[in-house]
């Protein structure tokens, strides 16, 4: 594929100029699947390679959205109802006069927060960027977006993130990440089972999708790297055993590794590929949901003109995805069933990075 080869001369030339270690990239139709690699899935020498499990960070989240409305498709939970009797922690929630205010400026809040408010990233909590005392108390408990699940269990989670007041009336403005942790917890306690064994009977074992777990394999996966502060690269630092050990928080933000060829998979199953949803909810998931109001608070974070579904971007070249802060990018597109997925492993923001993300989109062209 020439747009493929022409992205890996690119993604050579800037491993040769130590911008990136290494990088996996593919696209795949209903003509089959086509995987590239090159240079170094780690610092001491291994080589990438089509089965490297690349940490996917925030690129887990559309997985989080196919799951949610399976479960939806299954009766579990409805997508308009408050998620109060599963996440009580979130009901009767008391609102900040504005985002800065005291923790104390509060009002009632004018409806309750549903699964469609999760999935659109609207349920008033979530990244609060405005500097002010339920920003700061995010951070000192832990509850701030991060590159990795929560560092607790999903019970005291909820509680703390119940015990404070919501940022925005539900369905005002859209916020992100948090929601996609409370939409994990959500998902166990109203099925009765864990987000591992969630993710296998629904998402992975009827896609066949065998490299992408919450426990990656340490002689498979590439090491998560940043620009060092004395030139080059180094080791990305993580919570020791994050990504190799079975987390106290399976978390369907930022959790999972995963392999090209599973990510190619997926995204093609939201697009005309094999899949495990409806038509119906296959729509519902590309459909843009923001009203004006909710997408000027996502400037930043969504690309320019851009909208967002059911836990993806909505590009206004149809195209739909997400990235992931590791270094990961994936999207497809409806009007062609064409699936393209890059991975860096190196930062979001990096110069490689920037530079490969920037060429990734030729491969719809």
């Amino acid at each position: 594929m020439p747009a493929l080869d022409a992205l890996a001369r690119t993604l050579d030339e800037l491993i040769d100029d130590g911008s990136i270690a290494g990088w996996a990239a593919g696209v795949a139709d209903d003509a089959g699947q086509v995987v590239r690699t090159g240079g170094l899935r780690t610092l001491e020498g291994q080589g990438m390679s089509e089965d490297t499990q690349l940490v996917l960070s925030s690129s887990t989240k559309p997985m989080a959205g196919a799951l949610a409305m399976r479960l939806v498709e299954l009766d579990v939970i409805d997508l308009d109802e408050p998620v109060d009797p599963w996440l009580p922690e979130l009901a009767q929630p008391r609102v900040l006069v504005s985002p800065e205010a005291d923790l104390t400026a509060t009002v009632p809040a004018d409806r309750p927060i549903t699964l469609r408010h999760l999935l659109t990233m609207t349920p008033g909590f979530g990244w609060v960027s405005e500097p002010g005392p339920l920003a700061e108390v995010m951070g000192e408990r832990g509850l701030q977006p991060g590159p990795w699940g929560p560092q607790m269990s999903p019970d005291e989670f909820m509680g703390r993130l119940g015990s404070l007041p919501l940022a925005n009336h539900p369905g005002t403005a859209w916020r992100y990440h948090t929601s996609s942790e409370a939409l994990a917890v959500l998902l166990a306690r109203a099925s009765g089972r864990t987000v591992p064994e969630l993710l296998d009977e629904h998402l992975l074992r009827p896609l066949g999708l065998t490299g992408t777990t919450f426990t990656g394999d340490p002689d498979r996966m590439a090491t998560p790297l940043a620009p060092s502060a004395t030139g080059g690269l180094a080791p990305f630092e993580l919570p020791v055993g994050t990504y190799v050990a079975e987390p106290e928080f399976p978390s369907l933000a930022t959790g999972l590794v995963s392999t090209v060829g599973d990510q190619l998979t997926f995204l093609r199953s939201l697009v005309g590929g094999p899949g495990v949803l409806t038509p119906g909810s296959v729509a519902a998931m590309r459909s843009d949901a923001l009203t004006d109001e909710q997408r000027s608070t996502a400037t930043g974070f969504i690309g320019p003109d851009c909208g967002w579904g059911l836990h993806v971007e909505v590009r206004p070249d149809c195209l739909i995805g997400w990235a992931g802060g590791m270094g990961t990018i994936g999207y497809a597109d409806p009007r062609t069933g064409r699936a393209a997925f890059l991975a860096t492993q190196v930062t979001v923001g990096a110069p490689g990075t920037t530079t490969a993300f920037d060429h990734f989109w030729s491969l719809f062209d």
